[in-house]
């Protein structure tokens, strides 16, 4: 591999500190030397492969996408283009307890390539029998980005048994917890629980104390989309945290945020309980996305009882008249026997957004609420969304406009606070703008010193790339990170003036201007100068 040299760039290491100008030479993949006049040497010597004038732009560390759900987009074509043209160099997959891996040992069994298409996208047609395999292949096939995973709980349980939404046996609980085990041996980072999700939402104490003591043994990070964001936030925060209490691990809060009209500024109280949970021992983090919606399958929205069996169950409940008419009654009642949090009720139909459709004369519904579609087609919304939902067969994904958006400022501010997407990557239709927006919306909006900022940049910079890395341990912690000699060099060439983000919820696929180049171990992957190679 040739050398890389960028001569007199303003270089943010990623350790938090101020910038410096400096040159950067990058060889065979490795930072080799950062510092004032470090290039002289090697463009003399005419060692140098490829020289970039830099003077005026700024080198940042390849950014961490600690919550993403590029599980099977990384092996579909395009499918990482949204996080590359963003910095992103490192993604870690098996998030909300979602993922592609273990796969069914019965090739029949699609009960989970069912469910969770809306939030992974399509299915590789590949399979995994263990996870370790899965592990396997992110660290040995070339996917144009670095790729790390958490073992995602759902299909760990669902190998054992089924889509079933009941409480494991003591047998079944061993089972689970040896292959999560086995997984985390395997290389993967940590698990990943999705306590909001069928089957993950059926898991009781033992079963999660069990999890929760394999990934304390190996010092892994258990991360978890708790129960409830809305009312029962802080309850669902506090499950989470008793079981690193009891088990001694180290956990992790996705998407921090506060959701529904009632709760509107009640993070303030919520950082504060995280503070008194770390006084009290417990090693607790958490990550955020900068927006005030997000976004989900479809199959959400309905009360657990439709997920005994997956997105089968959910449409013979609405394809029955004596059924359907009961789950659209609990889209507005509350549902009784579980913690999770009923999105309809606390929003309504106005703030919900319906994407994914695959039916062409559905084409036309893409992105629009559920409300104006049903005003539109002269119907009741629950009815409305039930009919859509049989049309396509469940595979739909929601927008959801419930985060209180100060609220995600607060938890931003707080120190022990990450950067994750939350992206779910799909190739066509109309998708959350985080997808392709959330770093350089983090960077440009609120990092530095405009009126929306809550960090500095260097602050920002810091927690989207070396903080992550350390905190998930993606690298031994005796390896540099960040733009220092001895890195890998995952780089990106900015452009402090044009850099914005452009990603909006009408035109949600607009990548950020003024990246000049992207660089992962020292090849270039997207920037203006991709295009000019």
């Amino acid at each position: 591999m040739s050398t890389l040299v960028l001569v007199g760039a303003t270089v943010h290491d990623g350790r938090g500190g101020a910038a410096q100008v400096a040159d950067v030479v990058v060889r065979d993949g490795v930072v080799a030397a950062v510092g004032p006049g470090a290039a002289a040497s090697v463009v003399e010597a005419g060692r140098a492969g490829r020289v970039v004038d830099a003077r005026g732009l700024e080198v940042l560390p390849g950014f961490v996408d600690v919550h993403a759900h590029d599980d099977a987009a990384l092996f579909r074509p395009g499918g990482i283009a949204p996080k590359t043209e963003q910095g992103v160099t490192t993604t870690i997959v098996g998030n909300c307890g979602q993922g592609v891996a273990p796969s069914p040992a019965d090739p029949a069994d699609r009960s989970l390539e069912q469910y969770s298409p809306p939030v992974l996208g399509p299915f590789p047609a590949r399979r995994w029998a263990i996870f370790g395999d899965y592990v396997d292949t992110l660290a040995h096939e070339p996917l144009g980005i670095h790729a790390r995973a958490l073992v995602p709980h759902a299909p760990v349980r669902a190998s054992v048994l089924g889509m079933a939404r009941r409480p494991a046996d003591a047998g079944e609980t061993s089972r689970i917890a040896g292959a999560v085990g086995d997984a985390l041996d395997a290389g993967a980072l940590g698990v990943s629980l999705g306590l909001m999700y069928a089957p993950g939402d059926a898991a009781d104490r033992p079963e999660l104390l069990a999890i929760a003591r394999e990934v304390a043994a190996r010092d892994g990070l258990l991360v978890a989309h708790v129960r409830n964001e809305a009312d029962g936030l802080r309850a669902s925060v506090d499950e989470l945290a008793s079981l690193g209490l009891e088990s001694g691990a180290r956990v992790h809060v996705s998407h921090l945020k506060v959701t529904g009209p009632r709760n509107v500024g009640g993070m303030g109280a919520i950082v504060d309980h995280l503070d008194a949970l770390r006084a009290d021992g417990l090693d607790v983090s958490a990550d955020v996305y900068p927006y005030d919606a997000g976004s989900t399958t479809v199959a959400s929205l309905f009360p657990p009882s439709t997920a005994d069996r997956g997105v089968d169950s959910l449409l013979e409940a609405l394809g029955d008249p004596t059924t359907r008419a009961a789950v659209l009654a609990g889209l507005v009642q509350p549902w009784p026997g579980t913690a999770l949090e009923n999105q309809w009720a606390a929003i309504g139909p106005a703030r919900i957004l319906l994407a994914g459709f695959a039916r062409p004369e559905n084409a036309g519904l893409e992105g629009r609420s559920v409300a104006d579609i049903a005003a539109e087609l002269g119907g009741d919304p629950r009815e409305v969304l039930a009919d859509l939902v049989l049309a396509e067969r469940g595979a739909l994904t929601v927008i959801v406009f419930h985060t209180d958006l100060e609220g995600m400022r607060t938890a931003l501010a707080w120190p022990h606070t990450l950067v994750g997407s939350d992206g779910l990557p799909r190739e066509s239709g109309t998708v959350h703008p985080r997808l392709h927006g959330t770093f350089a919306r983090l960077l440009d909006v609120y990092g530095g010193t405009g009126p929306s900022a809550v960090l500095t940049r260097e602050e920002a910079v810091h927690r989207m790339s070396v903080a992550a890395h350390r905190r998930f341990r993606t690298v031994a912690s005796s390896t540099p990170v960040g733009v220092v000699p001895g890195a890998a060099a995952d780089l990106q060439l900015v452009d402090p003036v044009a850099y914005a983000d452009r990603a909006t919820y009408a035109e949600p696929r607009r990548p950020p201007s003024g990246v000049r180049g992207v660089w992962v171990a020292g090849e270039l992957v997207a920037g203006e100068l991709a295009g000019l190679a």
